[in-house]
């Protein structure tokens, strides 16, 4: 009889199949412990601490949270952070850590400002809508549609409006992708960090020419014209404008002609016009 060949015992087979029902059995039972382990430091059992939440309650980020959270363990600090950006508009910035052995996630974020109201028009002006945005021009909240206008101011009294013609609406939570309303922050930043007494003013700002743009002020009856490329300047002028009007007594008369035709234009580097109205002195 020849001898037999190398591989082929008669046991081989069961052998190898029990080598299988084996290794089967082992990942059944690393997965049942794996399982075990991690549902001790599921969510239901997490610890949260919350710092630097002003807009939103511990309740409002732990409600987001949980629907994200399954497992301290297995989800990085970074998925959560950036869980918590995407679902929670006013949040700028989250930073996590985690304690294992606690079964403890602290959570300390940053909160977006409001900082601006934003009308967006249609290019027809059939429709707008409001939004409420930070300096950066981040979403923070849609407010409503133009016909709620009146509440809106009402809402918002002490808010700039910033107004662009675009019909495409941003979405809550994310950057407005509109150059001018970057012109229309950076104008109220300048003011304020330059021209606060007129930042105060500051009440509409149209900028949907930015060769004229327009401002309507709360202590002038008529229009202020910046260019968009001489904004610095041009709020100095406007502020030294006003500053004149108080000090020599200049009042501003229609002599039949409408307020709203009142321009006070800005645009030029050395000087500023008066049109629209005649100017004149008061009597003493």
């Amino acid at each position: 009889m020849p001898p037999q060949q190398l591989g082929k015992h008669p046991n081989a087979k069961i052998y190898r199949f029990r080598r299988i029902v084996f290794a089967a059995a082992a990942l059944l039972t690393l997965a049942f412990i794996t399982k075990t382990v991690l549902s001790f430091f599921g969510a239901e059992y997490v610890s949260l601490e919350f710092s630097g939440n002003m807009h939103y309650t511990d309740l409002q980020i732990s409600d987001v949270l949980g629907k994200k959270l399954q497992n301290i363990v297995i989800d990085s600090e970074e998925q959560t952070a950036a869980y918590l950006k995407e679902n929670l508009s006013y949040l700028k910035d989250a930073y996590i850590t985690k304690n294992v052995m606690k079964r403890m996630l602290t959570i300390k974020v940053t909160e977006r400002a409001p900082f601006a109201l934003l009308r967006i028009d249609s290019t027809d002006e059939k429709n707008s809508a409001f939004f409420l945005v930070d300096n950066e021009g981040h979403v923070l909240k849609h407010i409503g549609n133009g016909a709620a206008s009146p509440l809106i101011s009402e809402q918002f009294p002490n808010m700039a409006v910033l107004r662009v013609i675009n019909d495409t609406l941003p979405k809550v939570g994310t950057a407005v992708k509109i150059s001018e309303l970057a012109v229309g922050l950076n104008i109220l930043k300048t003011a304020l960090l330059l021209e606060r007494s007129l930042a105060r003013q500051i009440k509409n700002i149209d900028l949907n020419d930015q060769r004229k743009i327009k401002l309507r002020l709360n202590n002038f009856p008529g229009t202020v014209w910046l260019a968009g490329d001489a904004v610095k300047s041009g709020l100095h002028h406007v502020a030294l404008f006003l500053k004149q009007q108080n000090t020599y007594g200049l009042e501003l008369i229609s002599a039949g002609t409408e307020p709203e035709h009142l321009y006070l234009d800005a645009r030029y580097e050395d000087t500023v016009y008066l049109g629209g109205l005649a100017a004149r002195k008061k009597k003493q």
